[in-house]
Formats: C-alpha cells, sequence, structure tokens
C-alpha cells in the first residue's frame, strides 16, 4: 500500500519542533564551563584556551567567547592579544544591545537563552577596566586613559537609566582616577576619587565593602594640592584623619599598586517548577536563573617590601555585584516565563485539537501533539550564561616606596589568618612620580 506523504505544513512544523528539542537537549552554559574551570583551578591557562577553543562559543555565544578569551590571555600574560579579545567583546556588546530587544521578541516562545548574549551591566564596565589594566601592564597610559573615558562614558549611560536603586562601580572610578593621576591630570583624578568616594559610601550598606584607606588619603592629599580648603577640612573630619601626605613629598616616591584578582565569579544555575494548568491537566516547566555561592578560601593577601608591610583590601565584590544584578532582573524574567507558559499551552492545545479532527493524517496529527507537548517542556532552560572567568572579588593594596628595584613577598591569608601559600615578585622596578601596576589571578582559591 502506498503511503500518503505528510503535508508539508505539518512537516515545516515538525521541523521546527525538533529544532527546539535539539537547542534544548544542549547542557546548560555554565555545565560546558566546568572543564575550563578544572584547567584554570591547577593555573594552566594555555589549556584553559584549548578548552574554551574547542567549546565552539566563537559562533554559538561570539561574547562569552571573546570575554572569555580575553580574561584567560590577560591571566597569561598576553597582554596584546588579550585587549584584541576585548575589543572584538565591545563590539559585539554594542551591536548586541542595539538587537536584544527585537530578538527578545523573536525567540521569546523558546527561552531566554535563545537570545544573543549582550552582556551584563557589570560586564559592560570591567571589560574596560580589564582593557585598561593591559594597557597600563604594557607601559601604554595614553590608551589607558581612552579606556577611562570610556568607563565614564559607560557608567552616566547606566546611571540615565538605572533608577534610584543603580549604584555606579566605586572601583571602576577609583581605578580610572588613579589612571589620571598618573598622567598628573590632578582634577579629573579628584573628580574620579570623589564618584569613587560616594559609590563606596552605598557599598558599605549594601556589600558591606568599607570606604579603602588609600581613597581617604588620596581626597585629603589632592584637595590639599588644588588648594580646596573647605573641602579638604570636611574629609578630615569625616575620616577622623588631621594630617595627610604631603603631595609633592608623595610626588618624589613611586607606587606599587598590588591588585589580586581573587577566586572565580559565581556561575549562574537552572532551577526548574513544574506548574499544573488546571484547564486542561498538563503540566508546564518555568526554569529560573539563581546564582550558586562560591565564596573565594583567600581572605586577602598580605605584602612585605622593604620592610614595610600592608594587606589587601577588597575594592570590588564582583560576586555581590553579579547577583544584585540578577536580583534586580528577576521580576521581569519570571514574567516572561510565565508568559511563555501561556504561550506554549496554547501552542500544545492547538496541537492537540489538531490531532483530535485530523483523519487522513491522524497518526501526523497524534506524532506532531506528542512531539509539541514534549517540546513545550524541554525547550524551557533558563538563561545561564555569564562572564565565568571573572574573579570573585578584586582586591588592592598600594605601598609608596622610592625609586629602584624590589623583590615582593605575598602571602595568601584565609580565615583566621591561616596561611594558604605564598609566592615572591621579583624586580619590581618603581619609578618617581609613577604606578607600577602589578595583578595577580588566584582562581583556585573558591570554597
Amino acid at each position: 500500500m502506498r503511503r500518503r506523504a505528510l503535508p508539508p505544513p505539518l512537516v515545516r512544523m515538525l521541523s521546527v519542533v525538533a529544532g527546539c528539542l535539539l537547542v534544548a537537549g544542549c547542557a546548560t552554559w555554565t555545565q560546558s564551563f566546568r572543564e575550563i574551570e578544572r584547567h584554570l583551578a591547577a593555573a594552566r591557562y594555555a589549556e584553559a584556551l584549548a578548552a574554551l577553543e574547542h567549546q565552539g562559543d566563537a559562533k554559538r555565544e561570539p561574547l562569552l567567547y571573546q570575554l572569555n578569551k580575553g580574561m584567560l590571555l590577560h591571566m597569561a600574560g598576553q597582554y596584546a592579544a588579550s585587549n584584541d579579545a576585548f575589543e572584538q567583546a565591545k563590539r559585539l556588546i554594542e551591536h548586541y544591545s542595539a538587537l536584544s530587544l527585537r530578538e527578545q521578541g523573536a525567540m521569546f516562545v523558546i527561552n531566554d537563552a535563545a537570545s544573543a548574549y549582550a552582556g551584563e551591566e557589570h560586564e559592560h564596565v570591567l571589560v574596560h577596566l580589564y582593557a585598561a589594566l593591559n594597557y597600563l601592564a604594557l607601559g601604554d597610559r595614553a590608551s589607558a586613559r581612552v579606556e577611562a573615558l570610556q568607563v565614564d562614558l559607560r557608567l552616566r549611560e547606566q546611571a540615565a537609566r538605572g533608577g534610584p536603586d543603580y549604584v555606579e562601580s566605586a572601583f571602576a572610578r577609583y581605578l580610572t582616577g588613579m589612571v589620571y593621576e598618573d598622567l598628573g591630570e590632578w582634577s579629573d583624578a579628584l573628580i574620579a576619587y570623589r564618584k569613587s568616594y560616594e559609590a563606596y559610601d552605598r557599598y558599605r550598606e549594601r556589600y558591606g565593602i568599607e570606604i579603602p584607606e588609600p581613597l581617604k588619603h588620596d581626597l585629603l592629599r589632592l584637595t590639599q594640592h588644588l588648594g580646596l580648603r573647605d573641602e579638604q577640612r570636611r574629609y578630615q573630619e569625616a575620616f577622623g584623619i588631621t594630617a595627610g601626605v604631603d603631595h609633592e613629598a608623595w610626588r618624589r616616591k613611586g607606587e606599587l599598586v598590588f591588585m589580586l584578582h581573587n577566586g572565580l565569579a559565581p556561575t549562574k544555575q537552572e532551577q526548574v517548577t513544574a506548574v499544573l494548568d488546571p484547564t486542561s491537566g498538563h503540566y508546564y516547566t518555568i526554569a529560573l536563573p539563581y546564582y550558586r555561592s562560591s565564596p573565594p578560601a583567600i581572605r586577602a593577601a598580605r605584602l612585605e617590601v622593604n620592610g614595610v608591610a600592608v594587606e589587601t583590601e577588597v575594592y570590588e565584590d564582583v560576586q555581590a555585584l553579579a547577583k544584585r544584578t540578577l536580583d534586580l532582573k528577576m521580576p521581569a524574567i519570571t514574567a516572561r516565563a510565565l508568559a511563555r507558559m501561556v504561550v506554549k499551552a496554547q501552542i500544545a492545545k492547538a496541537a492537540r485539537e489538531r490531532a483530535r479532527r485530523s483523519n487522513d493524517n491522524s497518526l501526523a496529527g497524534l506524532l506532531l501533539s506528542l512531539t509539541t507537548e514534549v517540546a513545550t517542556v524541554v525547550t524551557e532552560r533558563a538563561d545561564t550564561r555569564s562572564w565565568a572567568t571573572l574573579p570573585s572579588n578584586i582586591q588592592l593594596a598600594r605601598i609608596a616606596l622610592p625609586p629602584g628595584r624590589y623583590d615582593v613577598r605575598v602571602e595568601l591569608r584565609g580565615s583566621g589568618n591561616v596561611s594558604l601559600g605564598a609566592f615572591d615578585l621579583r624586580d619590581v622596578v618603581i619609578e618617581a612620580g609613577r604606578k607600577t601596576y602589578v595583578s595577580r589571578h588566584v582562581p583556585a582559591a573558591n570554597s
């Protein structure tokens, strides 16, 4: 007996559903990051880069690919190549941010992860900061200044649409202030330090991060240098510091700026909840993202050099920033998931009704109905994408030193001041009136 061919519209519908099943069958992005995370735990950056290339994210997730490639190259000390990747990432952020609303409407019925990833607001800022750190490591202060200007523009844009709950990146402002100061642009440096101080004042309540001690002295020193006596007195009263460092004496020395990029940023996980549709008796799923807490084991780093010892302070809590960003977005994410559940329920109902009405192609109708029912469940996935190679927090210590070459001992300390290991920074060159930036990543120290 000759088999009847399926109608072309039915073939197309089955193809779409099959495609949805294929997309949904893939692991979440967080799960695919595990191999890279294992290499980072052993500081095997070349292997981590190879694993990133093997994932195929260059085509599937181009922005995440460039962000993670840039960070892995930064960790490996390949600063120029890192900035090539970050430049690609910045262009993709602009491109996808412009497309996101249009794409969201087109891909809404599948899941949030089906649209192109445009990055989170804190990631948009941090890509400029790490590009600036690359330029500083290369000795290119002018290009670092360009990144500082881009940070200012980015923060202004975010503040304009952020509303009363928005708090800009205090560390971003602080780093740009150091860049301006290193170029002798005292007024611009003071403006950046003021904004950093205002942001840290809100950080204290929101993230539990105190105003860093070096920032207090920077404000006192620059207000004194620029003759802003009233402002200087206000800072003296607020900080309880009566005498600051003389600016000209400070300029005769150089400064070591050590940054510890501690642990790894939290990864998004997926929580799936089954919901019963009372009208049909069928179950549908809602998948929502959440961050899995992974606090770093390292509490601080202790630096010893030239008879001086100083401990790092947390200047940016990336983990807290990421969680805060997600918390603010959760009402919209939940609303989309609920609306998507309604749409998928309607699609499944239409497929069931078509199957019941079908005579000539009853088997095909039943197949379509069953496949659609399955698709409505398995295509509901949470968007777990994020820039996972960021640190959990960024710590910093500054030490003023006479010009010369130094060996610096760095001891990593955990809870209870227990030593978790140490390493040496050899032949650190300090120049008068200049900052020497040194960064170290310890991605393995998440507890």
